[in-house]
């Protein structure tokens, strides 16, 4: 009987994304691939982010600190509820008025909030401040990943935010004193047995605290804990096999996307690295492209058998994001002409489903904006004279409204909007957090039975203490 009955919501569900989709125009079907971001934290009928949402019907945006989306140490909550509620104000208003609301579908809101301040948050005030990954990890203890993330769900739902990009599921299999990769404490640990139970743990408390109005995008898929660089200023690769990545990269990937029972630990979606993996098919010296741009590579890896179920179920492949310097240096590596529409192109018939544009800046152009307006334009063309580039927008975008259509089954706008007195608990969280950072002190050395005959006696009230700087106030 349970088995019928989810049978019959995901038909039901499928229904209902099918009514949505086949009653889109092309323009509304091509705008539902992009995840776009902007500047400032308030947002009016003639800015420029409400032109993408009104005219060029945007599925969704990210919101940056380096936009200057969040301000202020005093009511930046009140502020970001406000913008994200203006942002899906704006989107339903522009279907009321033009009697289209059957094409109606709410605006993805997305973050990256990965805990312990900058630079691993965007959000540096207002909210609960949480441990990093690493500390989550080093407590051993799943339950404290779950508490975690219902606290981090639940702040974000409530502060109208409906996407994060986020956990990280990375394992760190090369520990690097080079400075050349960016892991740090930004993943649970170095076991990809452990990586995967607590990525379990806190995406379920993430689609708890929400009260599953949160669509999880795990990074940064298929691995980057082998990468020999820091991915954000040049491509970086990965040497191994497909086997090899299999027993410990894609491993906790494994875990949130194929035979798990419980479908609060499933991710929603995946984030798509911009990494390259040398002896990805058996041959060393060979080496895909980024494997956000790499189709083939892309697909060999969703066939595996712990994918493919997650896949077809409407699982979301996001890219990273499109606007790095290092997408930048591997597609104009000689600074000629950087044609970003080719870009998000390559990025859609690669297989991500949601384009991640971040800031990107074709050659030309003056910002940002005007390089989505051009590159949306661009595909509504392709999309209108190319049959095979149709289908795969048409497949991007049914996943697409899936997921929105799972986050809100009632499209009402006040179904939408956070609560008016949602913020009360906003931030309010810190007792929780500090018992996990005290179940996270770990004691390498010297073991318990050593402590006193190693350590020194601690200062006593009568000796005085001197503390010498450099800085000259």
């Amino acid at each position: 009987v349970g088995n019928a009955t989810i049978d019959a919501q995901r038909d039901t569900l499928t229904e209902q994304v099918q009514r949505l989709f086949n009653a889109m125009t092309p323009e509304e079907r091509v705008g539902q691939v992009f995840l776009v971001s902007f500047q400032g934290a308030e947002v009016t009928p003639e800015s420029q982010i409400a032109n993408l949402i009104n005219n060029k019907h945007v599925g969704g945006v990210v919101l940056r600190l380096d936009n200057d989306n969040f301000i202020g140490s005093e009511n930046t909550t009140a502020t970001l509820q406000k913008l994200t509620s203006d942002l899906q104000t704006i989107n339903h208003q522009a279907h009321v008025n033009t009697l289209t609301l059957r094409t109606f579908a709410p605006l993805l809101i997305g973050v990256k909030q990965a805990g312990d301040l900058y630079d691993g948050d965007q959000i540096l005030s207002g909210v609960t401040s949480l441990p990093n990954e690493m500390t989550i990890g080093a407590t051993w203890n799943p339950e404290y990943a779950q508490i975690v993330g219902e606290i981090l769900g639940g702040e974000l739902s409530s502060l109208g935010i409906n996407l994060l990009l986020g956990p990280s599921l990375d394992v760190l299999d090369t520990v690097r004193l080079d400075g050349k990769d960016n892991l740090g404490v930004k993943t649970f640990g170095g076991d990809p047995y452990w990586v995967g139970l607590m990525g379990k743990a806190y995406i379920k408390g993430l689609h708890a605290g929400s009260n599953n109005r949160m669509a999880v995008i795990a990074t940064h898929f298929p691995g980057r804990g082998s990468a020999d660089r820091e991915p954000d200023e040049e491509i970086a690769t990965v040497r191994k096999s497909l086997e090899q990545l299999k027993q410990i990269e894609l491993y906790p990937f494994f875990a949130v996307t194929g035979n798990n029972e419980d479908a609060a630990e499933i991710t929603d979606g995946l984030l798509l690295s911009h990494i390259r993996y040398q002896g990805f098919q058996g041959n060393i010296r060979a080496t895909t492209k980024p494997v956000s741009f790499d189709a083939a590579a892309l697909e060999q890896i969703m066939l595996l058998p712990e994918f493919v179920d997650w896949r077809s179920q409407g699982g979301v492949i996001v890219s990273d994001d499109l606007g790095t310097e290092a997408v930048r240096k591997f597609v104009d590596p000689l600074n000629t002409g950087y044609d970003a529409r080719q870009v998000a192109r390559s990025a859609l018939l690669a297989g991500n489903d949601l384009l991640y544009m971040g800031n990107i800046i074709a050659t030309g152009d003056p910002d940002s904006y005007t390089t989505v307006v051009r590159t949306i334009d661009y595909f509504v063309q392709k999309y209108q004279e190319d049959s095979a580039f149709q289908v795969r927008v048409d497949q991007a975008v049914l996943n697409n409204l899936r997921l929105k259509l799972k986050l809100y089954p009632s499209l009402a706008l006040e179904a939408i909007l956070p609560a008016e007195n949602s913020l009360e608990d906003v931030g309010t969280q810190r007792g929780k957090v500090d018992e996990i950072i005290q179940a996270s002190a770990s004691l390498i050395n010297p073991g318990t039975e050593e402590i006193p005959a190693v350590l020194p006696d601690p200062p006593q009230s009568f000796e005085r203490i001197v503390i010498i700087s450099d800085l000259i106030p």
